[in-house]
């Protein structure tokens, strides 16, 4: 019988569940949720995406986009404008309130990746980011069903 709790893939989903909840609760007092902060994410590096844009950079459904583009956009983290070239398009912008909130989280965000790697050397993070990259990379593609 396989060992699905000392799996590789068993951890690295309870680790992940784990950063969300830290994250979450982090956020939430900036008024944020942990999904939303990935277009936010996107947004401080290229202002100004359009909804398409995202869910292409960010590897989610276009309703997911839309629902967290809403929300941002009601808490004033973001607002829609048309595309000056297509009036068709809507682009997606930060606000003030989207720019200014990039230090508060990557503080939090600093904060929980501080407690998470605390016990390993300089080292073993470089390996583990590498790790996680490879991993990254391997999934990225079409995944068959065996």
């Amino acid at each position: 019988m396989f060992d699905f709790e000392n799996s590789a893939t068993y951890i690295l989903m309870q680790l992940s569940l784990a950063y969300r909840n830290s994250l979450e609760r982090a956020l939430n007092v900036l008024g944020l949720h942990s999904g939303q902060i990935f277009v936010l994410i996107s947004l401080w590096r290229t202002d100004g995406l359009s909804q398409i844009d995202l869910v292409k950079s960010l590897k989610i459904t276009a309703p997911t986009v839309n629902n967290m583009v809403k929300s941002l956009s009601a808490s004033g983290f973001i607002e829609l404008r048309k595309c000056e070239s297509d009036g068709r398009l809507m682009r997606v912008f930060l606000t003030v309130k989207g720019v200014d909130c990039q230090k508060s989280v990557a503080e939090q965000w600093g904060k929980i990746e501080a407690v998470g790697l605390s016990n390993l050397t300089d080292t073993e993070k470089l390996i583990l980011a590498q790790l996680f990259g490879k991993m990254k990379e391997n999934l990225s593609g079409d995944i068959k069903t065996l």
